[in-house]
């Protein structure tokens, strides 16, 4: 979303309310029973939890440019040509500039560009280290280890965060008709783009027929 919603929820309703979020009951007619305050309090859960695991997955992916950045700084000039150390370096500067956000999360072809850049980027640093072992130089080995590990992350933080987006997007649709009754900023709240690709032309399924009449 363009604006981030905030809603100051304590703990206690977090830990309260997260389990029943994850389950909205039936569709459509048969949809369960629900108040104003309580639909509010799902969504406020379920879309505070996806930005705290936005966030997280965020962290780590800012911490890999970061350690990717320091890796080739610790590569020995001699074992470089300072033409290809000034290329790589400004690849991974661009990297900010190619990363996707929360609304382009929905555009399959930026993220998949971005991870080429940065698999490519990993790729051409690995090339100056051993194929097998490690080099001997603690950092570079930390590092390499470090970044080798957030790459295999990627894949976890992006799950979870389609897992909640999921939850809210159901919740959402579930009880669209009475979005309008809870005022701002809830009733202008858009369904969480996801990692996952979405085949948009698939038949809907009979419970999201359900939940159209």
């Amino acid at each position: 979303m363009k604006k981030e919603v905030i809603f100051g929820l304590a703990v206690a309703l977090v830990l309260g309310l997260a389990g029943c979020a994850k389950d909205s009951g039936k569709s459509g007619k048969l949809a369960r029973p629900i108040s104003d305050e309580q639909l509010k309090e799902e969504i406020a859960v379920l879309y505070d939890t996806l930005t705290g695991k936005w966030n997280v997955m965020m962290q780590s992916d800012s911490l890999k440019t970061h350690q990717m950045a320091e890796l080739l700084a610790a590569i020995p000039p001699e074992a470089m040509e300072a033409q290809q150390r000034a290329n790589l370096q400004q690849s991974i500067h661009r990297l900010a500039v190619l990363r996707y956000d929360r609304n382009s999360v929905r555009d399959s072809d930026r993220i998949d560009a971005y991870d080429q850049a940065q698999d490519s980027i990993y790729r051409a640093l690995r090339a100056y280290l051993p194929e097998n072992g490690p080099t001997g130089v603690a950092l570079v080995d930390s590092l390499n280890a470090s970044i080798n590990n957030l790459q295999t992350e990627t894949i976890f933080y992006r799950g979870r965060y389609d897992q909640t987006a999921k939850e809210l997007n159901t919740l959402l649709r579930r009880y669209k008709k009475q979005l309008p009754n809870l005022g701002k900023p809830y009733d202008t709240i858009q369904p969480a783009p996801l990692f996952q690709w979405v085949d948009k032309n698939a038949q809907p399924t009979e419970e999201e027929e359900d939940e159209e009449q």
